[in-house]
């Protein structure tokens, strides 16, 4: 029988089997006893020692404690020859080890007690702390270890961020005080505060001290003095004399709340001086000396100096002036020599003049600049591409003139800004006339010609001339695809233009001539158009066919008007052309030429000097039909009326009241036009024609003005001494209003960031509320706005907003106030930040850190041994036992090997079977 077996059998005896019955009772009476005291407790108080409470923390650790009562069972296995006593000594000498265990496991504590200090000390590194400062600041630190005894001291640098101090190679803590590189340009005393609040270890009293200047330039130490006492830190501060040195400090420039164009104004400097001596203030005005007073020479006197400038804003929008100290007898600290401000100018209107006659003859926008700007009024003159393709562009214009511009030098993109400027914000637009403008300008059943309060396509009063127009097209390989295409819908736009009884012809050539569209009345629209389509693009290029078999057609037409368009978009032979042309031309046919990409710039423009017309040369393809709109009108010109004409007023409005235009001289022409209906004619022509129209389009004004601005039919005006006033008030009258109030702005700057304020206060003193109030931050150097921020409503009117300047310099501010999406007001202002707040402060500000002394119960210029004396305050903390516990458990394990290894109380009879 094995040795296992005999084991087995000797525990299924009577004995045997009470012992387990009894262990296992035992086991479940300890786990149950437990499970009763334990309950559903996460962790257990015990009060009933002889010693103060303990708190169990994982009491259900104990469990292990069940397994005791096994200890005792395995004993009767044991074969030694040991006493019984000593085998019960040994059993329980291993259950109190598994019982130390469980207990230790239970994480047991408790709360104890101690009047140990653990100081923080606070120290500002930053730039208006002088090095002398900062030695001092080093010999106190020392003096204040030496002091600690069994306290705990740690050390924190800070100035704009804080940083944690250590000791390295046994020096001392002092020797690690040293300023922030690149970091010393502001304080914030309260972040180093919150750092400190993470440094103390359990179970010492807290205590902080703070060696600054007081100056701060971020964060509060007055609002973080209370959560110091919350925590219980007493605060203490302990300042230290600064250099004597000679100090010039520029604080700042202010200007008048409202700057208009033109009118002089005081700019008043503000410097401080530590001491009396003579400096030289330099102010300039946008990147120039100040015109009035660039420079003074002054006398400072010991403390805060007015110095006021003399000066004048050029320009409306913003002006920047920069004020720098450019020469003393003493100074110190060079960062703060220099201030910032800009300042929103309301100036005289701003209008866009775009001519279409300075191609021609560069000097035709002279006359009527030179006018308006006689009357304040500020002009930009653009040519005919000078329009803005965004309504955005347009936004910075109080008005826009548009005269003489041929519809297809204006994209769809321009007309479209035109309308958003002219409908959506309020924008004035006038157009004036010219052979190239209203409908002799192509513009009929355009953009423009829905913004203008008068339709193109009028009823001609005067005699209605025959016109025949023929089209040579090319249909050459070259033109495949989308060329032939636009050529196609050129020549129905040419057959739309054509009064019904007018004729058009068109012939296409390759290396040959064919007709396509015979001699047609305009009226047979549909045909002209079905033989349009026909046409397919085949091989060379020889222009001569075309040109003669289009001589051809209109020799056997009697018209008073004959004309031909002739468009290629490639290179052809020259010869016998020229002769040709001069033959159609004496036989009074006009020849004008578009020329398509790659087309022969010099042979077309010959021909069309020699055919008396005009030479076009087009990029985009999409301008094509405008371009035969426009020369099939200026066949016509039945839209232009080139006599003398006399201005009649047919109503008395403000725009011409006290301009003594009822005698004015004689017009020399104008653009025939119909008013709309709801249009207001305000001058008439001798036919009762419009000459002057304007009506509301939108929120805006569009105004038309039949005759031109130049020396061509208002040459007599321009000469008249009453142009510039009549002119000057059709544009303020015209150009774009702002309907909506102007409430107050006030902004200034604390720890680098902006507080702004606005109070809305209309005209009857009432405060107007519910408004939904964005703030634009502007950087005047470019016009952008670089931020957005909404201003809440905090009292009855009043609206606020702060910021944070992200950089050292000058913002406009404008507060843009919208009731139900429509602006209603407007606020203008501005905030400045010249250099870092640390240069601006060169003096100790000890009342923040008095306060905070004050209100969490620490000292004024404290003394190391304040800062260490606990006075009766202790700090109760919870001390964990299991330590100590297990310690106990290591006395019991080796007491237990000693029991398993030295025979203790004699031998016992062991008997064999």
């Amino acid at each position: 029988m094995t040795p296992i077996r005999k084991a087995l059998r000797s525990l299924i005896t009577a004995g045997a089997l009470v012992r387990i019955a009894v262990t296992a009772a035992a086991v479940v009476a300890v786990i149950a006893g437990l499970s009763l005291w334990i309950g559903d407790r996460t962790a257990v108080h015990v009060d009933w020692l002889p010693t103060r409470p303990i708190d169990l923390l994982r009491p259900d650790a104990l469990y292990l404690t069940a397994i005791v009562p096994v200890f005792y069972l395995l004993r009767v296995l044991s074969l030694t020859d040991l006493s019984l006593a000593q085998q019960l000594t040994q059993a329980t000498l291993r259950s109190l080890v598994i019982a130390g265990i469980a207990i230790a496991l239970a994480r047991p504590s408790w709360i104890t007690e101690q009047s140990k200090v653990s100081t923080i000390v606070l120290v500002d590194v930053s730039d208006s702390v002088s090095d002398k400062q900062l030695a001092a600041a080093r010999d106190y630190v020392d003096t204040v270890a030496a002091a600690a005894g069994d306290g705990n001291l740690q050390l924190v640098t800070f100035a704009e961020q804080p940083t944690v101090v250590r000791t390295q190679d046994g020096k001392p803590l002092s020797a690690a005080i040293a300023r922030h590189a690149g970091r010393g340009a502001g304080t914030d005393t309260q972040a180093a505060m919150q750092l400190g609040y993470g440094l103390y270890p359990d179970g010492y009293l807290p205590r902080m001290v703070i060696v600054s200047d007081g100056n701060q330039t971020e964060g509060d130490v007055a609002i973080e003095a209370y959560r110091a006492k919350e925590l219980g830190v007493h605060v203490s501060w302990r300042t230290f004399d600064q250099d004597k040195t000679s100090e010039i400090r520029v604080v700042g420039v202010t200007v008048p709340d409202e700057i208009k164009v033109g009118q002089p104004y005081d700019v008043t400097a503000e410097v401080w001086s530590t001491d009396a001596q003579h400096a030289k203030l330099a102010l300039q005005q946008d990147e120039f000396p100040n015109a009035l007073e660039p420079v003074k020479d002054v006398e400072l006197r010991e403390g805060k100096n007015l110095v006021k400038f003399k000066s004048e804003a050029k320009h409306a929008g913003a002006t920047t002036y920069r004020l720098t100290l450019a020469a003393f007898a003493r100074d110190t600290e060079k960062q703060n020599n220099q201030a910032v401000m800009t300042a929103p100018v309301k100036g005289r209107p701003n209008v866009l003049y775009v001519e279409g006659g300075i191609l021609r003859e560069p000097g035709q926008a002279g006359h009527l600049q030179r006018a308006l700007e006689h009357e304040n009024i500020d002009v930009t003159v653009r040519g005919p591409n000078g329009i803005p393709a965004s309504a955005k562009e347009l936004e910075k214009f109080d008005l826009v003139l548009v005269s003489d511009v041929p519809a297809h030098l204006m994209g769809a993109g321009q007309m479209q800004a035109l309308d958003a400027y002219v409908a959506q914000m309020g924008g004035g637009l006038v157009m004036a006339g010219g052979e190239d403008s209203f409908g002799s300008g192509g513009y009929e059943r355009t953009k423009i010609e829905q913004i203008m309060p008068v339709r193109f396509d009028s009823e001609r009063v005067k005699e209605q001339p025959d016109v025949a127009v023929a089209l040579v097209i090319d249909r050459s390989g070259s033109m495949q695809g989308p060329k032939l295409e636009a050529a196609k819908e050129s020549a129905r736009a040419t057959a739309e233009v054509l009064s019904p009884n007018d004729f058009i012809a068109v012939v296409a050539f390759d290396s040959e001539a064919q007709v396509f569209v015979r001699p047609t009345r305009a009226s047979n629209k549909m045909r002209i158009s079905n033989d349009i389509a026909r046409l397919q693009s085949g091989g060379g290029t020889n222009i001569f066919p075309g040109l003669k078999e289009a001589f051809e057609i209109l020799q056997g037409i009697n018209a008073k008007v004959k004309h031909v368009i002739l468009m290629t978009d490639g290179e052809a032979p020259s010869d016998g052309i020229a002769e040709l042309v001069q033959d159609m031309r004496a036989s009074r046919i006009t020849v004008s030429c578009v020329g398509v990409q790659g087309a022969d710039r010099s042979l077309l423009s010959m021909i069309a000097d020699a055919g008396d017309g005009r030479l076009y040369m087009v990029e985009d393809i999409g301008a094509l039909p405008k371009i035969f709109m426009k020369e099939t009108q200026e066949a016509q010109k039945s839209q232009l009326v080139e006599d003398v004409i006399h201005v009649r007023i047919a109503k008395k409005v403000e725009a011409i009241e006290g301009t003594n235009v009822e005698n004015a001289p004689p017009l020399h022409g104008y653009v025939t036009t119909k008013p709309k209906p709801t249009a207001e004619t305000i001058l008439i022509s001798d036919l009762g024609e419009p000459i002057l129209a304007r009506w509301r389009y939108g929120s805006g004004t569009a105004v038309a003005w039949t005759s031109d601005v130049k020396n061509r039919w208002s040459t007599d005006w321009i000469r008249w001494n009453g142009y510039p006033k009549f002119w000057a008030q059709v544009i303020r009258s015209s150009m774009r209003r702002k309907v909506y109030d102007s409430y107050d702005l006030g902004a200034k700057v604390a720890d680098g960031r902006a507080h702004v304020v606005v109070d809305a206060i209309d005209s009857g003193d009432k405060f107007v509320n519910e408004l939904d109030t964005q703030l634009e931050v502007v950087d005047p150097a470019s016009g952008k706005t670089i931020e957005k921020v909404a201003m809440a409503q905090t009292a009855a009117g009043r609206y606020t907003a702060d910021f944070r300047i992200q950089r050292y310099g000058s913002y406009l501010l404008k507060a843009v106030h919208k009731r139900d999406g429509k602006t209603v007001a407007e606020s203008l202002g501005s905030v400045a930040l010249s250099y870092p707040l640390e240069y601006l402060r060169t003096t100790p500000d000890p009342d923040p850190l008095r306060h905070a002394a004050q209100v969490s119960g620490g000292h004024d210029q404290a003394k190391p041994a304040e800062i260490w004396d606990p006075g009766d305050e202790k700090v109760h903390y919870t001390q964990d036992l299991w330590p100590y516990v297990l310690f106990g458990v290591l006395g019991l394990f080796l007491l237990d090997l000693y029991a398993k290894r030295v025979r203790l109380f004699g031998y016992r009879t062991i008997k064999f079977q």
